[in-house]
């Protein structure tokens, strides 16, 4: 399968690619491991190993580019209980930084310091025609939140604006950088800001506190990517039409889309002329149902959008390891199929 990011690109410009084009923020092992053989990839050093492993899953699904997670110096350091581990977790944990003291005595990490060299690395092994699209470390408001609580968050905004105003700025900026930096390198064909706004009903915070803590952030990040001529992608969770326009002003493509809250078929009806919607194949229907249903779905989905384009094939989220691969599969087959490599792809997966 031959990639060509430019067909992403004609998506994201709300264009119809001339083949359906595939789009997703991130697998898992049980999907990389059955893509590709560790001898295939480098021994000398174990970080670029697990990121080309990424791309060459990316490469052999169909995919015109491969996400790429940040370095670990960019994140920041969690003071909740780990929980990389569990299912689900509250959102009220981690409500540490919730005086100055606390905000002075945090680690915050040195993004004048950030190492960008694997990109450096991972392109020599990027296939012709496919470009990288980084993640970043959280989002803006994402990582607030796991620094403060939830309702510790929603008693600041009240107790202590100036203190709000310091934690946005502290990570709204770093963030800012980070993007700038790596929407600079010629193998980054875009980039992608993952910061999940909302409930099943409603955004975290009200317009009001989004307007003046989030979204400036927003515009700045997106800014800074633009300022290297690449698109930039949100990825977002929840409920964030009430906030749509925020999205559509900043960003060329929105990920992340749930059956409870608006099927992706109602969003693109809606807001293509927008935004190019990404992904959208609700998880808990690719789980629930069956993989001929999932493949129909996928496929009515492909041929609805066709004429007026704007629209990548993915899930609604994310492919968790709880998801089987069969029913994945049946996803990208529609995919496959409309571009007549099926027996080729059913070939290379054994």
């Amino acid at each position: 399968m031959q990639p060509d990011f430019n067909e992403l690109l004609t998506v994201l410009e709300r264009k119809s690619p001339s083949r359906p084009v595939l789009f997703e923020f991130y697998m898992n092992d049980n999907v990389y491991d059955t893509l590709v053989d560790p001898k295939e990839l480098p021994s000398e050093d174990e970080d670029i190993a697990e990121r080309v492993k990424l791309l060459l899953s990316f490469y052999r699904l169909g995919y015109d580019y491969a996400t790429l997670l940040p370095p670990k110096e960019s994140f920041f350091p969690e003071l909740r209980e780990h929980h990389d581990d569990r299912r689900t977790y509250s959102l009220n944990e981690g409500s540490h930084i919730d005086s100055w003291k606390a905000f002075e005595e945090y680690p915050w990490p040195d993004y004048s310091d950030i190492d960008y060299s694997y990109l450096e690395k991972v392109t020599s092994y990027l296939p012709e025609g496919m470009k990288l699209i980084p993640s970043g470390p959280g989002g803006v408001e994402e990582v607030v939140i796991s620094l403060t609580g939830y309702e510790n968050l929603c008693y600041m905004m009240v107790d202590d604006e100036d203190l709000v105003d310091a934690l946005f700025e502290a990570v709204g900026s770093r963030l800012v950088k980070y993007y700038k930096e790596v929407a600079a390198f010629d193998s980054v064909g875009a980039c992608l800001s993952n910061d999940d706004w909302g409930f099943k009903t409603q955004t975290l915070l009200s317009p009001s506190q989004m307007e003046r803590w989030l979204i400036p952030w927003h515009r700045k990040i997106s800014q800074a990517i633009h300022d290297s001529h690449k698109p930039a992608l949100l990825h977002t969770c929840g409920n964030v039409y009430p906030v749509f326009n925020w999205i559509s002003e900043s960003y060329e493509g929105k990920h992340s889309y749930e059956d409870s809250i608006l099927p992706v078929e109602d969003a693109w009806e809606t807001y293509h002329d927008q935004i190019a919607i990404l992904g959208g194949i609700d998880v808990n229907y690719m789980i629930m149902e069956s993989q001929q249903n999932v493949y129909e779905r996928s496929r009515a989905l492909l041929e609805r959008t066709a004429q007026e384009g704007s629209f990548a094939l993915g899930t609604g989220n994310s492919v968790p390891d709880y998801l089987p691969n069969d029913k994945y599969f049946a996803m990208l087959k529609a995919a496959w199929d409309l571009r007549g490599i099926t027996a080729e792809v059913s070939h290379a997966l054994g």
